[in-house]
């Protein structure tokens, strides 16, 4: 009895280790960025005590706010009860100042777009409430940069409008001519195709599923329509210069839930 006892033991702490070899996370811990988990028999993952969500195929995916700090801490649970923990500590990261002498219009709205702002605003709170229901990792074939051009604006920088600090820039702008191809920079569903919005102009939200989203603002045309399912790669729309912009250009802006995320890093993740 003893011996079968010893085998059983050994064959369950070697069913453990392989499980615990098994988890996997892919990306870089630090803010603005994000981590995707994969594994096998993973039964469910938390970040902190937010439970993250795990699909079928044992991928997960975590997102650390541009301003995050700190210690962060990771929780998977297996099928069989095995518990592993990871303590993930967020590196300090510096930002770019970014200042900019730019018509008065873009810098502060006039007062009779205050109404129509506010609709505006309504709606995309809305639709950004949608995001968070898909569980499958439609983001697990990847992501490419939606359109070609030169970077002109980085994530996270402090914009000084006019001698006057405004909220950080939450993505990258890609300048390129009007016209240029935007491409879907995953699998997703688009929650939003929007029209003419006095900041955005014409835009689309895409959700990828668990919670991560692109947007994609200033476009000149839509190819895209609220509720499509979309494919890597797939042109979406073309760069402009609609809604609150200067310039032809893409803005590319990503999210894991509330979280704002920088979008080169997702160009960085390898599957």
């Amino acid at each position: 009895m003893k011996k079968i006892f010893n085998s059983f033991l050994f064959l369950s702490l070697t069913a453990l280790s392989i499980n615990a070899q098994e988890l996997k996370l892919i990306g870089k811990a630090e803010p603005g960025g994000v981590l995707i988990g994969t594994g096998k028999n993973i039964s469910s993952a938390y970040l902190n005590d937010t439970k993250l969500m795990v699909d079928k195929n044992g991928i997960f995916i975590l997102g650390f706010d541009r301003d995050a700090a700190g210690a962060q801490y990771l929780k998977v649970e297996f099928e069989n009860g095995e518990i592993e923990t990871k303590k993930i500590l967020l590196p300090k990261r510096k930002y770019v100042i970014q200042k900019l002498t730019i018509a008065e219009k873009y810098v502060n709205p006039p007062q009779e777009e205050l109404e129509r702002i506010e609709i505006e605003s309504k709606k995309m709170n809305e639709a950004r409430s949608q995001v968070g229901k898909i569980d499958s990792a439609l983001f697990s074939i990847g992501f490419i940069k939606p359109a070609a051009g030169r970077i002109s604006s980085v994530f996270g920088s402090q914009r000084i409008l006019n001698g006057i600090p405004k909220s950080p820039h939450n993505g990258i702008d890609i300048a390129a001519p009007e016209g240029t191809a935007v491409l879907a920079a995953s699998d997703g569903v688009v929650i939003i195709a929007g029209e003419d919005f006095y900041y955005n102009g014409n835009f689309i939200l895409i959700d990828h599923g668990q919670g991560l989203s692109s947007i994609y603002l200033h476009l000149s045309k839509l190819n895209t329509k609220t509720g499509d399912l979309v494919k890597k790669g797939q042109k979406i729309g073309e760069v402009g210069s609609t809604g609150r912009s200067t310039a032809p250009h893409l803005h590319w802006g990503v999210q894991w839930y509330g979280n704002r995320i920088d979008p080169m890093s997702l160009l960085n993740i390898s599957f």
